[in-house]
């Protein structure tokens, strides 16, 4: 198994960040399986092609359900580990990053 520097995981996260930040859809589509996004980037391109109103209860009421389900599978998939699952139940403190970025720089 390899090992990555935390530069690299940094440089990784700091990537993904700047595409999201960019393209704004990635922030939908990410945490799913593909079948979840790809419906949910359908019924965006529709939308915007005037197919669909994304104003309609309707269609409001299907992309909540698909962003909810994208929600839950990230959360329970066997890929996400359990102390990023036990985060997700924990209210954010915070003391928790700056301790950790003071910890970081003794080492």
């Amino acid at each position: 198994m390899s090992s990555r520097s935390k530069y690299e995981i940094w440089r990784q996260a700091s990537l993904s960040q700047i595409l999201a930040d960019k393209y704004k859809e990635y922030v939908d589509y990410a945490g799913s399986e593909s079948k979840v996004s790809l419906k949910l980037a359908r019924l965006r391109i529709l939308g915007q092609h005037g197919l669909i109103d994304m104003k309609d209860p309707e269609i409001k009421l299907m992309w909540d359900l698909l962003n909810e389900d994208r929600k839950a599978l990230f959360a329970t998939s066997e890929k996400v580990n359990e102390i990023t699952k036990m985060g997700m139940q924990m209210p954010k403190s915070e003391n928790i990053i700056s301790n950790f970025d003071e910890n970081d720089e003794e080492e």
